[in-house]
Formats: structure tokens, sequence, C-alpha cells
């Protein structure tokens, strides 16, 4: 199954068949620049290496510009088609990910920028107690992204409630990497400006996880019509 075959398809337009799979490689080929900022951002920071950093954050321009470059193919797709159904929800999906992995390679720009702080660079923070735990926050976070994607192309909703579940695993990492970052911090306030850089890359990591989770739940809206997101505001799907 793919993200232009779901079940229950009524479209017969090849045309638009053509014109969904352009938009869906589109936000795919996002999804792998973003993933990669990710796994980046933390190895810079894992390095303390400011050109690395550099490079992630200007790579957030490509980001960016395919952002624009798909809300517009959007907005024109839903102009000419006035789909319904299955296809309003897979234009949906696609646009709200979009801006799920917009926000992701923003993180990805807080982690890297963590390396600009003098204090983190000549690899200073990956001598910290704590940056083990940051680090494997970072690959936890990378690892969610790229499950959530997989879970989009392959309309896998097993797949997604197990990204959902593994968030929960990456916001409990997330509690305890910085406890510890602030016990440092108590214990040597002399390191604040290198404290605060890991708590502003643990944040973004954290982040990350949410908008990957963010990702699922869409997969979810688009195979079974129901939006599970807000389960205190929406009890009938939240324990979906």
């Amino acid at each position: 199954m793919s993200i232009t075959n779901v079940p229950g398809s009524a479209h017969t337009l090849r045309q638009f068949d053509e014109e969904l799979a352009i938009l869906r490689d589109l936000v795919l080929r996002m999804g792998g620049i973003v993933e990669e900022q990710v796994r980046n951002g933390v190895e810079a920071l894992r390095r303390g290496d400011s050109e690395a950093a550099r490079q992630v954050v200007r790579r957030d321009r490509e980001v960016d510009a395919i952002e624009l470059r798909a809300d517009e193919e959007i907005a024109q797709l839903l102009a000419r088609r006035s789909p319904l159904g299955v296809d309003l929800r897979t234009m949906l999906t696609l646009s709200k990910t979009v801006s799920d992995l917009e926000r992701i390679g923003d993180e990805a720009k807080k982690i890297a920028r963590s390396c600009e702080n003098p204090s983190a660079q000549s690899g200073a923070l990956a001598q910290q107690a704590y940056m083990p735990g940051l680090l494997a926050m970072g690959e936890q976070a990378a690892d969610l992204l790229h499950g959530a994607l997989d879970a989009l192309v392959r309309l896998d909703t097993d797949r997604a409630a197990e990204i959902k579940r593994a968030d929960k695993q990456l916001d409990k990492a997330f509690e305890v990497t910085l406890g510890e970052i602030i016990e440092h911090l108590a214990a040597d306030p002399a390191s604040a400006s290198l404290t605060v850089s890991a708590i502003f890359a643990a944040k973004a990591l954290e982040r990350i996880g949410d908008h990957a989770k963010n990702i699922t739940q869409y997969v979810v809206y688009l195979v079974q019509g129901r939006d599970i997101r807000h389960p205190k505001a929406n009890p009938e799907f939240g324990n979906a």
C-alpha cells in the first residue's frame, strides 16, 4: 500500500494520481533532509564542531524553500481538483506533515546553534557527565522521525502506534537528562553557559519527538478517517 493508493479512494483521474505522487515525493524529500539535519545537528553538538553546525543552519533554507513549494502545490491542487473524502484527507495529511517537518528543521537548527556557544566548542560538551543521555536522546529523536515517515509511506497504522509509544520513552529520557543537567549546574555554577546550551538542545530533541508523533496521528487520520489528537477534547478517539 502507498500513500497514493488508500483503500476507498474514488478518484479515477490518472493526472491527479500523478500530481499526488509528485507532491508525496516532495514531502518525503523534505523529510529526508530534515532527518539528516537532526542527525547532523546532534553530531555537531557531540564534536563541538561549529563549522558543521553552521552547515546545518544554512541548509535550513533548503527546507524552507521546499515548504513554500509544497504549500503552493497543495493550494493549486485544492483549487483545481476540489478533492473529497480520502483524496482530501491525503492532501490535508501532506499539508500538516510539511508544517511539522518545517518545525523539526527549526529544532535541528536550534541544536546546531548550541554549538555557537564558545563554551560548547572543541568537544567540551562531550566531556560532561550528562552528554551520553543527550546523545541517546538525539538518536531516539532521529529514529522517531524516520519511523513516522516510514509509517506515512506505508500507511501503516501499527507502525504509527509504535512511534507514538516510543515518543513517551523520549519524554522520559528528556526528564532524566534534564535532571542530570540541572544537577550538574547546581554542583558547578561556573558551567552555566555550557549547561544552558545542553538544556536548549535537550528541549529541541523532545520537541522533535512531539512533531514526529503528530505525523503518526495524521497517518491514522488518513487511513481510518479518525482524528486522534487532543484526547481530552476528543474522548471518542483519544485511546485509538
